[in-house]
């Protein structure tokens, strides 16, 4: 799962605790995403990661004790940090989360290298969803009332995607991503460059959590500002 080339490994002493509410777990609060554990003094919050929140309970645990292993785990107080160090830790990864932008992007673009193109999401690229981009849709009317996203297109083929993958009122969370082999001639910054230009004339707050220092210097160049590092953390038994 964790590979040098995609994510980035934590490396401080200090804590990852997430500080600031990312919007895949306002999502989930409001019952829009994945599932709420509950118990007393905290809550622990399933859905693309596993939001542990307040502290931790030992009842719950031992009657669930599998909810926090082999799932991408978030801190979201010490208390339950200190806890999850104690455990087998297979690996701990490193992500920024960027405050929301609601505004078009200020990076000055350069043309697309000679035989690439640039389109938003048809019918059509829909319905193939590009490295998995709009399955959190209904369909193409669902997405085009709620989303945006752009492609990048080589001999008709999508090579770059840039496309919200969760709409909850009037946010949208990017997801982004280039085919290996058209790495570094900057696809995913004319996708991320249109979205965020749809998003703007739909009114719609763009959120960006980055995976890696890559990812975290090109939602910077686009306009958004650092808000908050922390730690992802694996558990294997």
């Amino acid at each position: 799962m964790a590979t040098q080339d995609i994510y980035e490994i934590w490396n401080k002493d200090g804590s990852g605790v997430l500080s600031e509410e990312p919007l895949i777990l306002t999502a989930c609060k409001e019952g829009k995403l994945g599932t709420v554990l509950s118990y007393p003094g905290g809550a622990i919050y399933k859905t693309i990661f596993t939001y542990l929140s307040g502290k931790p309970d030992e009842a719950f645990l031992a009657e669930n004790p599998d909810v926090i292993y082999n799932t991408r785990l978030v801190c979201m107080s010490s208390e339950w940090e200190e806890n999850i160090r104690k455990l087998p830790i297979k690996f701990i990864l490193r992500r920024e989360l960027m405050a929301p932008l609601c505004a078009e992007s200020k990076k000055e673009m350069r043309a697309l290298p000679e035989g690439y193109s640039i389109s938003s999401f048809t019918e059509e690229i829909f319905e193939a969803h590009p490295f998995d981009h709009g399955r959190g849709y209904a369909d193409y009317q669902d997405f085009s009332e709620k989303a945006t996203g752009a492609v990048v297109l080589f001999d008709g083929k999508v090579v770059s995607a840039s496309s919200s993958f969760l709409t909850f009122e009037d946010h949208v969370e990017l997801d982004v991503f280039t085919d290996e082999e058209h790495r570094g001639k900057g696809l995913a910054d004319h996708c991320v460059y249109e979205m965020i230009r749809q998003s703007h004339s739909k009114g719609l707050t763009v959120h960006w959590d980055a995976q890696n220092p890559m990812s975290a210097k090109m939602a910077i160049s686009h306009g958004f500002v650092p808000q908050a590092e922390y730690a992802v953390y694996w558990l294997e038994k």
